[in-house]
């Protein structure tokens, strides 16, 4: 009876009739679709923030605990204090991994975490107050801590592959079910659907591997997927994490393993990045002077420990300053780059030296602290007598479109360190764009 009704339908009718069904299909199909990729992007985005998080914040605290022992170890024999300031300073962002790690994973072990880390860390109180410990339960903590981060770390590989797995599946039940509604209408529709889930399927597809390959420390990939839907946001999402995750681990190697202070890369980025914001800032040059006398005497050991020292103080002179936007990093050997704004260029400057000028004395030996000087021989073979250890600190106002690379700015800002080393002692000079010089 309906067939009959349908040969006494208009060809109009019968094309509405059909064009509706095909429509009902497609929309049907399309709905599906989105609903199972927008499915699909919340997992996604589940994974990359808090999966991967975990995972990271899970390895960090497998180095920290690593750190940790090795400085309780070192201590028992050396009884070194910086070894004792150097464990706090490391329990003290072994703490915050951990309550950062509460936040992203929910799973088993992270009590046990808590409450191993805590036994380890009242047993290495003990090591440190001289208290007796028994080194075999010192060790036995530590591998309370080590097994619940292993654990930790299983039970995430287990959730990341489950939701993996999951994906998969959605994907391809998004993928049938599509394909199925498209065929079912014109065939123009199904081709306009075919190519709809092709492109869909394909994005994921590229999405899953970027995850893969990221996750593996290749953030160079690219997933190649145009942005304007979820996906290609998504996708633009982890090209910015890639992209941050290779910066700090850049950051990380390039850093001084002596004083922990940002190397060439980062001071050449915190550099350009001012440039690009076009607004006025400060580059200190610090170059400590006579030090390759005291290195060639006193051995690189000590010269070491003055580095470390300097740099402390740099760093602690500049954090009064209250900038938050200020930067510290160490070139190499005995040079240091401060970037800090202009205006507090100049009592920065006399923070350090007055701090460094109390601290220098205290390196020397007192028979050479009452001559203020040490013997020693120049770069040329010649012997001669040498004052103690000074900073020099040429510091180089920059204004927008003053320079144009870093590599100028660095140039400029030696070129005002010679001059402020021709004077004796601890010195700073401020030379501003117009030609103003402070000292």
């Amino acid at each position: 009876m309906k067939f009959l009704h349908m040969r006494n339908m208009t060809l109009i009718q019968k094309m509405i009739i059909s064009f509706a069904i095909s429509g009902i299909c497609l929309l049907t199909g399309l709905v599906y679709a989105v609903s199972g990729l927008k499915n699909m992007h919340d997992m996604e985005t589940e994974i990359a923030e808090k999966d991967l998080s975990a995972a990271t914040i899970t390895i960090n605290l497998r180095e920290m605990m690593f750190a940790q022992e090795r400085y309780v170890g070192r201590y028992e024999i050396l009884h070194q204090p910086e070894l004792r300031e150097l464990y706090y300073q490391n329990a003290e962002k072994f703490s915050f991994q951990i309550t950062a790690l509460a936040k992203v994973y929910s799973g088993s072990g992270l009590k046990e975490l808590v409450a191993g880390y805590s036994l380890h860390s009242a047993l290495s109180e003990d090591v440190f107050s001289e208290k007796p410990v028994d080194s075999a339960a010192l060790r036995r903590t530590a591998g309370q801590v080590a097994t619940a981060l292993e654990h930790i770390r299983s039970v995430q590989q287990k959730a990341l592959s489950e939701k993996l797995k999951a994906d998969d599946e959605r994907e391809s039940r998004v993928v049938a079910w599509s394909i199925g509604l498209a065929f079912s209408g014109v065939s123009i529709s199904c081709l306009v659907a075919f190519l709809m889930i092709y492109s869909f399927s394909t994005s994921i597809r590229k999405l899953k591997r970027a995850t893969h390959r990221i996750a593996a420390g290749d953030f160079d990939h690219d997933p190649d997927i145009d942005s304007g839907d979820e996906i290609g946001v998504l996708a633009q999402d982890f090209k910015r994490m890639a992209e941050r995750l290779k910066e700090l681990e850049q950051i990380s190697l390039d850093a001084s393993p002596l004083t922990r202070l940002p190397g060439n890369i980062a001071i050449e980025r915190s550099l350009n990045r001012r440039i690009s914001e076009r607004a006025p800032f400060a580059m200190c040059y610090l170059d400590l002077d006579n030090f390759k006398s005291y290195n060639d005497r006193d051995g690189y050991i000590k010269a070491s420990e003055i580095l470390k020292k300097t740099g402390e103080i740099i760093h602690e002179a500049v954090k009064r300053m209250n900038d938050p936007g200020a930067f510290i990093g160490h070139i190499g050997g005995d040079d240091f780059v401060v970037i800090i704004d202009a205006a507090r260029a100049k009592e920065a400057c006399q923070r350090i030296i007055a701090d460094f000028d109390a601290m220098i004395p205290s390196c020397y030996s007192d028979e050479d602290r009452l001559a203020g000087c040490i013997d020693g021989v120049d770069r040329y073979g010649v012997s001669r007598v040498f004052p103690l250890i000074s900073i020099s600190i040429a510091v180089l106002v920059c204004q927008p479109g003053s320079y144009a690379t870093a590599a100028e700015i660095a140039t400029a800002a030696a070129l005002v360190k010679d001059r402020v080393k021709e004077s004796s002692g601890s010195n700073y000079i401020i030379v501003r764009e117009a030609g103003i010089r402070e000292a």
